[in-house]
């Protein structure tokens, strides 16, 4: 996170020189939604919502998408699923 957020710092400042926004893709290390929680508020913080589009920020790791399957599937049927219950690729 702290890499990231230098990132958004760049990215922030050459938007206030140039008007220019910049994309934003972080990769690796983020496996959990609670983690990807944390990342979203950071860009909304720092760089504003507008930034939350998909086109200005998304995610480059699969296994978040493994555990946000798991957290739909506990608020459908109540239990957790096994983290092999679903693909890894």
């Amino acid at each position: 996170m702290p890499v990231t957020l230098v990132m958004l710092h760049a990215i922030r400042d050459h938007y206030l020189r140039t008007g220019q926004m910049i994309a934003m893709k972080p990769a690796g290390g983020i496996r959990t939604s609670k983690e990807a929680l944390h990342y979203l508020m950071m860009v909304k913080e720092e760089l504003g919502p507008e930034w939350l589009d998909p086109h200005w920020f998304r995610f480059g790791a699969s296994s978040l998408a493994n555990d946000i399957l798991m957290q739909l599937m506990k608020e459908a049927t109540g239990p957790y699923q096994s983290a092999d219950y679903f693909s890894v690729d």
